[in-house]
């Protein structure tokens, strides 16, 4: 039996455990990725641009939220990697879009009462 071999460069595959932890308005947002990290650190700049505060990493932080944003997995461990973050998500986004990025950092704003 023949069969091509996949080539994956290490770059690809190289996992980035560790959140961007985030305070949204009166939230604590938790972002990766599946890919490697550079999604959920351009996400969560977009978020900082919003008016999000970045934070130090705690692991004995309680979050409020946790996102994931989706990549195309290149080999069997990366896929794997991909099935666990999202299954702890509780959300999963497909991209890091600038303009949901915008809309759920004012969604969380603090409001101000008159």
């Amino acid at each position: 039996m023949k069969r091509s071999l996949q080539v994956i460069d290490e770059k690809a595959d190289s996992p980035v455990w560790t959140p961007h932890l985030l305070r949204v308005g009166n939230r604590l947002v938790s972002i990766l990725d599946t890919e490697d990290g550079t999604p959920s650190r351009r996400f969560a700049e977009m978020l900082v641009e919003g008016g999000a505060r970045r934070l130090e990493q705690n692991g004995d932080a309680n979050l409020d939220l946790r996102i994931v944003i989706r990549g195309a997995p290149v080999s069997t461990a990366s896929r794997r990697r991909a099935e666990v973050l999202e299954e702890t998500a509780d959300l999963i986004l497909g991209a890091a879009r600038p303009a949901f990025a915008r809309l759920f950092a004012s969604a969380c704003a603090p409001r101000v009462t008159d």
